[in-house]
C-alpha cells in the first residue's frame, strides 16, 4: 500500500494534467466540505428565525454573485487560453468590466436593502445587503485573480485561497459554537468580508505572475467579453431562480422559519449531488474534443454511459438515505427538526432525475448549442416558479419539493424527447449503462472472493 501511494504521489507531481486536476478536484470537495460543515454549526448556533434570515440572504447575494460570473470568468478564461490574444488588453478590458458590474451589483444590494427586507417580513436582511457591500467591491480583484490561474490552469493558488476564506470564517463561527456565546447575523456577514480581503491576499502571492495590465481599456475587448458572456449569463440566472426559487417562495408565502426547516433537506441531498458534479467537471472537455472528432454519436455514446453509470452510483446512495432519513435528520440537524424527514425523502428523489438534465446542459454546451441550452433552464425556471406557487398553496412546506420535483419531471420528459431526436439518445440506453455497471461490479466482487478462497 505504502509503495502504491508513494507511485501515486510521483505520478501526480510529474504530471501537469494529474497536478492541476487533483487541486480542482481537491477545491470542489473542500468547498462542498466547508459548507456541509458551517451549516452544521449555524443551524445549531442560530434561532430558526434567523437561519432562516440567513440562508434567504446568502441565496439572493449567491444570485448576483452568479451574475458578475457569467460575464467575467467564463469569457476571460476563454479569451486568455488563446496565447494569440493580447493578455494585456484582455485582462484590462475585463478588469474593467468586473468594476462595472460590481458597481451595478452594489446598485442592486441597495434596492434589496430597501425591499426584501419588507417583501420577506424579516428587516434584519435590509441591513445585511448594506453591510455585504463591502463584500461586493472586495470580490472585484479577488474574482479576477482567481480567474485569471484557472485561466493558466494553475489551480494550487485558487485552493490556498479557498483554504483561507473558508477555513477563517469556519474558524470564527466555530468559536461561538465551543464558547456556546450568541452570535448576531450581522457579525457573520462582517466576518465573511474580512475572510475574502484574506483569501484575496492569498491569491494575489500565487497570481502576481500573471497579471498583465495595460494603461488603456480597449473598447473592442470589452464588446467580445460581453458579447460572449451573455449566455452563460443568461444560464446562471435562470439555474440560480431554478434552485432557490422554493425558499424564496417559502419566505414570502409562509415563514423564514419555513426556510429554516426546508433547507437541511436541500443541504443534505445536495451532497448525493457531488459525483454529479465532479463527472461533469471531467466529461465537458472530454465530450468537447469528441463531439468535434467524431459528431453527434460521441454526444449520445457519453451521454447515455455517463448518465448510466452516476445513476448506478447513486441509486443506493438515494434508497440508503430514504430508508434512514429520520436518524440521518437527527444526527445532522438536531432535535426540533421533525418536519424536515418527509421533506428530506422528497428532495433525495431529485437526485435520480438531475443526472439526466444536467448532462443534457454538459452535452448542449459541448455540441455548441448553448443558446439551446440557456432557453432550457429559462423553461425550467419559469415551470418551477409556477409549481412551487401551486404546491406550496396547496401542501405548505412539502410542497416547495413536490414543486421542484414536478418541474424535474417534467424537464426529463421534455429533454429525452429533445435527446433522441437531436442525438439519437435513448432512454433504454442509459439504464443498459445501469445494468452493465452493477454487473461490472458483481464481476469485479466475485473475482476477490475467489481469490481470497484460494
Amino acid at each position: 500500500m505504502f509503495k502504491f501511494l508513494k507511485g501515486l504521489r510521483n505520478k501526480i507531481n510529474s504530471s501537469y494534467w494529474l497536478r492541476a486536476g487533483s487541486y480542482s478536484l481537491l477545491n470542489k470537495i473542500l468547498t462542498t466540505l466547508f459548507a456541509f460543515v458551517n451549516f452544521y454549526i449555524l443551524v445549531r448556533l442560530l434561532p430558526k428565525s434567523d437561519f432562516g434570515a440567513y440562508v434567504l440572504f446568502f441565496s439572493v447575494a449567491n444570485f448576483l454573485e452568479l451574475i458578475k460570473h457569467g460575464f467575467i470568468r467564463n469569457p476571460l478564461i476563454h479569451f486568455l487560453a488563446n496565447t494569440q490574444n493580447d493578455s494585456r488588453q484582455v485582462q484590462t478590458a475585463s478588469v474593467y468590466l468586473n468594476t462595472i458590474i460590481g458597481l451595478l451589483e452594489v446598485g442592486l444590494l441597495l434596492l434589496c436593502s430597501l425591499y426584501l427586507g419588507n417583501f420577506w417580513s424579516v428587516p434584519i436582511i435590509n441591513q445585511l445587503f448594506l453591510i455585504y457591500i463591502l463584500s461586493t467591491l472586495a470580490l472585484v480583484p479577488v474574482n479576477h485573480l482567481d480567474v485569471v490561474q484557472q485561466a493558466r490552469m494553475e489551480f494550487k493558488g485558487t485552493f490556498m485561497s479557498n483554504v483561507t476564506r473558508h477555513g477563517s470564517f469556519f474558524l470564527y463561527i466555530l468559536v461561538y459554537f465551543i464558547s456556546d456565546r450568541k452570535i448576531h447575523l450581522t457579525s457573520l456577514i462582517y466576518a465573511n468580508f474580512f475572510s475574502i480581503v484574506l483569501s484575496g491576499f492569498v491569491s494575489y502571492f500565487f497570481a502576481r505572475k500573471f497579471l498583465l495590465l495595460s494603461r488603456v481599456v480597449d473598447r473592442e475587448w470589452i464588446v467580445k467579453l460581453f458579447h460572449y458572456g451573455k449566455f452563460t449569463f443568461g444560464t446562471n440566472i435562470s439555474s440560480t431562480i431554478m434552485k432557490n426559487i422554493d425558499s424564496w417562495m417559502l419566505g414570502k408565502l409562509i415563514s423564514p422559519v419555513a426556510v429554516a426547516i426546508f433547507n437541511p433537506a436541500i443541504r443534505i441531498s445536495n451532497l448525493v449531488e457531488v459525483p454529479t458534479d465532479t463527472l461533469t467537471t471531467i466529461l465537458f472537455p472530454k465530450l468537447s474534443k469528441k463531439a468535434a472528432e467524431e459528431g453527434t454519436g460521441a454526444a449520445r455514446y457519453l451521454y447515455e454511459k455517463s448518465v448510466g453509470t452516476i445513476t448506478a452510483i447513486m441509486f443506493p446512495m438515494i434508497i440508503l438515505v430514504i430508508l434512514l432519513a429520520d436518524p440521518i435528520v437527527r444526527i445532522i440537524v438536531g432535535d426540533g427538526f421533525s418536519e424536515t424527514v418527509p421533506i428530506l425523502r422528497v428532495t433525495m428523489l431529485y437526485g435520480l432525475i438531475i443526472p439526466f438534465n444536467r448532462f443534457l446542459g454538459i452535452v448542449l454546451d459541448a455540441t455548441g448549442n448553448a443558446r439551446t441550452n440557456f432557453r432550457f433552464v429559462l423553461r425550467n425556471a419559469l415551470i418551477n416558479i409556477v409549481s412551487n406557487y401551486i404546491f406550496i398553496h396547496q401542501f405548505g412546506i412539502i410542497g416547495a419539493a413536490y414543486g421542484t420535483l414536478t418541474t424535474y419531471t417534467i424537464a426529463l420528459i421534455y429533454n429525452q424527447v429533445y435527446l433522441h431526436k437531436k442525438f439519437g439518445v435513448k432512454i433504454s440506453g442509459v439504464f443498459e449503462q445501469v445494468f452493465m455497471f452493477y454487473k461490472d461490479i458483481f464481476a469485479i466482487g466475485k473475482q476477490i472472493i475467489q481469490k481470497r478462497i484460494k
